[in-house]
């Protein structure tokens, strides 16, 4: 990384702002270079998403909402809940069963990781899918999901086609896996 910063002052010599600029070096999202995705060819609205199920557990309203919008458009039907617990509740009384579950990974309470580990204990190892969402840079964190029974993992900030090449590829390992 590099960057410059400096501070302009006023006529009495005090500082009246400071600039920073940073240069970032861009690189893939993690679940891509693990996995070697590129820009998939295929429609985002593809009929493998249509009609599918998902639950969103996000305490960040913005995330929430943003990540509900996204997955609406690929064609989802979607429930969104803001803790760890509303997920459990969710996941326990609902009428149709959830196909995807989307778990932040930092929510207060009740982190992410804990709802999924609580899921697999609750439910068969493979089904629901689970798949964390994270704006964590962290190398380790894919490791980390894949022992507590996850299956992807989608970074924030999210964008429609990593989401739906992430998607895709989980719902692909959960067909080989039943």
């Amino acid at each position: 990384m590099q960057g410059n910063i400096w501070i302009s002052h006023n006529m009495l010599g005090f500082a009246q702002c400071m600039t920073l600029v940073l240069r970032f070096q861009t690189r893939p999202s993690y679940g891509r270079t693990i996995f070697g995705h590129g820009s998939s060819s295929e429609p985002l609205s593809n009929s493998k998403f249509r009609g599918l199920r998902v639950i969103i557990a996000d305490d960040d309203d913005v995330n929430r909402i943003v990540t509900k919008k996204l997955l609406e458009k690929l064609g989802c039907q979607v429930t969104s809940v803001s803790s760890g617990f509303e997920c459990l509740s969710a996941l326990s009384a609902a009428e149709k069963t959830f196909q995807i579950v989307l778990l932040d990974l930092h929510m207060p309470e009740m982190d992410g990781f804990e709802v999924a580990l609580r899921i697999r204990k609750l439910r068969n190892q493979n089904w629901p899918v689970i798949i964390a969402l994270t704006a964590s840079a962290e190398e380790h964190v894919m490791e980390r999901c894949l022992q507590m029974g996850m299956s992807g993992v989608i970074r924030k900030p999210i964008l429609l086609q990593g989401m739906a090449d992430e998607l895709r590829r989980v719902l692909q390992w959960a067909g080989e896996g039943l």
